[in-house]
């Protein structure tokens, strides 16, 4: 019989809630401990558990003198955080599943990355894309040359505000909604796209959920109550162009402040254009459509997304969670690792920065 992966969760907020059910859920991990510093958000995610009975502690800082209870440790706290709470877990050697994006600013990430390099611990990033039915269905056609190369891509991120917890507003804490949100969407640019980005042009600004005027904040998927915001550094609105070097451009539409967010069940759509003329379009995280091309292709997939979820969860949720333990288990590279999380968030912080200084933004100027 396979030996239980102890975990050791940090924070239990909505994304820390989501990888307690999951992880509860699968048979090969048992929790040990789980720490966070609100007694509301303690009691309300040990509700979620069925399966396991974890001691409790509230700081991260109380875990590491528990260090022989545990294996690996899943991070989800705010991104301001995600420095100073992993870096004490690498040193002890622990393997990590941190949330993304990596950090805030490129230095904590590269600092991140420098310790987990030389002590040799893995950690995955919550790109839960890479573990999506749906994406990996879209990188599958793509390897199997049903539209060339890839030419064009897009995304259409038109979406409800963040949870009206006072970081999100906070562009110091949370990097802008560019790098909180986006994050996801550039790493799929990046992966199926296959080339290297180079220059990152935005313009973006506030419309609604603005310094100084008073909005009620509502957000469809969080357990934090209405609420509302008057300050706020980030934009709620931007529109995104990635330039490659093959050639290849991309864009990305953020709007922050749709409501209500199910009104037109549209959701977000992801496409790609390639070098002979087809099209592929992913539609709210659950179908492909396929059309063009010199054959004149017409297709609909629906994909399962349920395998790779927990009861209605994220796509990719689930299956990202049993990769982590593989990779705990045998030491196998994440396929979302610190390296992928890293170019990610470099066109976020590029976009970030040239919407305030309206130029383009090469990346090697970040690096």
């Amino acid at each position: 019989m396979t030996k239980k992966i102890r975990l050791a969760l940090v924070g239990l907020g909505d994304m820390g809630s989501g990888h307690l059910y999951g992880f509860d859920r699968i048979p090969d991990c048992e929790i040990t401990w789980v720490a966070d510093p609100h007694e509301s958000n303690r009691s309300r995610a040990l509700g979620f558990l069925k399966n396991n009975k974890p001691q409790v502690c509230r700081t991260h800082e109380e875990l590491l003198a528990h260090a022989d209870d545990y294996d690996a440790v899943v991070i989800s706290v705010p991104n301001y955080l995600h420095r100073d709470v992993a870096l004490p877990f690498i040193a002890l050697g622990k393997p990590l599943f941190l949330e993304k994006p990596v950090a805030p600013k490129l230095s904590a990430c590269d600092e991140i990355m420098k310790a987990a390099e030389e002590k040799g611990v893995p950690v995955q990033i919550g790109l839960v894309y890479r573990y999506s039915n749906v994406y990996r269905r879209m990188e599958k056609e793509l390897k199997q040359g049903r539209l060339g190369d890839v030419t064009m891509m897009w995304c259409k991120e038109f979406r409800d505000p963040f949870p009206p917890a006072d970081w999100f507003y906070d562009e110091e804490l949370s990097g802008g909604a560019l790098v909180e949100k986006d994050c996801h969407h550039f790493d799929i640019f990046n992966w199926m796209i296959g080339a290297k980005p180079v220059r990152v042009f935005a313009s973006g600004g506030q419309h609604v959920i603005r310094k100084g005027e008073d909005v009620l904040v509502t957000n469809s998927y969080t357990h934090y109550p209405a609420k509302t915001i008057n300050t706020s550094s980030i934009v709620d609105h931007a529109w995104v162009t990635v330039d490659y070097d093959n050639g290849s451009k991309a864009m990305l539409g953020l709007c922050m402040y749709l409501k209500p967010y199910n009104l037109t069940d549209e959701g977000l759509e992801i496409g790609l254009i390639g070098s002979n003329g087809a099209q592929m379009i992913a539609k709210r995280d659950k179908s492909l459509d396929i059309s063009g091309g010199e054959d004149l292709t017409r297709e609909h997939i629906d994909l399962d997304v349920v395998s790779d979820s927990s009861d209605g969860g994220h796509t990719g949720s689930q299956t990202q969670r049993y990769a982590f333990l593989n990779t705990v288990r045998t030491g196998e590279k994440p396929f979302a690792d610190l390296n992928v999380g890293r170019e990610a968030l470099l066109i976020a912080l590029a976009a970030e920065r040239s919407i305030k200084e309206e130029r383009y933004i090469y990346l090697d100027e970040l690096k």
